[in-house]
């Protein structure tokens, strides 16, 4: 069985990004939600996330949602993930090497010493892996989404944010006219 090193947070905070990076109106959480078939509570805490750090700015009312607070080019996928699923690390070391059946009651100086071997190279690992994720932007994913992504899809994704937000808009207006 294998385990993510990141969980559906940092996916579903990812894909929302990149939707909103290509939307000049802000976009209800709902409706990012829906459109991508996610859980629209479990999207609402990542988007509160994702406001405390500074990557969305909300809007109030009918006409409000979320929309980029930078632009996708000042925005890291590094930036997104630990907003998003913190405090994530690739290893976790319990020390083990203290533990070895040849050393009795106290391990020798020479095995724990300094950092452990495993650690220390999981530790370089872990840095490339955020120098990369620091080097990537919601920009850089969307460029590479437009290349993947038919011309229709994009109208047609257009389309249906646009029919949300005009829907509620005249909903609005019908309200008020009630009152």
């Amino acid at each position: 069985m294998s385990s993510s090193l990141y969980g559906a947070g940092a996916e579903y905070a990812l894909h929302s990004l990149l939707v909103l990076a290509a939307r000049s109106e802000p976009v209800s959480a709902r409706d990012l939600a829906r459109f991508q078939k996610l859980p629209e509570r479990f999207l609402a805490k990542i988007f509160t996330r994702l406001k405390k750090a500074g990557l969305v700015d909300a809007t109030e009312g009918v006409s409000g949602g979320f929309r980029l607070a930078r632009p996708p080019e000042q925005i890291t996928l590094r930036d997104v993930l630990e907003a998003a699923d913190p405090n994530r690390t690739l290893f976790e070391c319990a020390e083990i090497r203290r533990h070895c059946a040849l050393f009795g009651k106290e391990a020798p100086s020479w095995s724990v010493s300094g950092m452990c071997r495993i650690h220390l190279f999981m530790k370089e690992a872990e840095d490339a892996l955020q120098g990369f994720l620091a080097s990537k932007t919601i920009a850089d994913l969307g460029r590479e989404f437009s290349r993947k992504a038919p011309k229709k899809f994009v109208r047609e994704a257009e389309s249906w944010f646009l029919e949300r937000r005009v829907g509620r808009n005249a909903k609005r207006r019908v309200q008020r006219r009630a009152v």
